[in-house]
């Protein structure tokens, strides 16, 4: 996969050193965007940085661990894809609007602890999907 292919998945992550503190509520934003699009596109990255720079595969490693502790990634996200002070932007790709699929509200489940903002549409009736990061449970939305 080529280099490129990664940067499809992020699109608008500021720059490492333009992030705000995460007391601040635009941090506190960031910080939830950046965790919730780990969170989907977490098995995509691992594929395509499996194949990566022991150095990326370290610093993926990091990401994963920092973000399971709850601490702040988005510094550490941008500093994986290249974003920096020149004002590359990335974040994660959303795709168009209107072309996910469809889900029941009963049927749809979130971050165990609230952390980010991802959201997840399960089989209805099926078992509650689990976060990649810390293994538990999402709850019911």
């Amino acid at each position: 996969m080529a280099r490129r292919s990664a940067h499809r998945l992020w699109r608008t992550a500021a720059p490492t050193d333009t992030f705000p503190p995460v007391d601040d509520e635009r941090g506190r934003l960031i910080e939830r965007r950046t965790l919730a699009g780990l969170c989907d596109d977490l098995p995509a990255l691992r594929a395509y940085f499996a194949a990566g720079t022991e150095q990326q595969r370290l610093l993926l490693a990091s990401i994963e661990t920092e973000a399971r502790a709850r601490r702040p990634v988005a510094g550490l996200v941008a500093q994986l894809l290249g974003a920096g002070a020149t004002g590359t932007s990335r974040n994660l790709g959303t795709g168009l609007p209107g072309a996910g699929p469809g889900r029941a509200d009963e049927e749809s489940f979130g971050c165990p602890d609230q952390a980010c903002d991802r959201v997840v549409a399960a089989v209805p009736a099926g078992p509650a999907p689990r976060c990649l990061l810390t293994g538990v449970p999402m709850s019911r939305r």
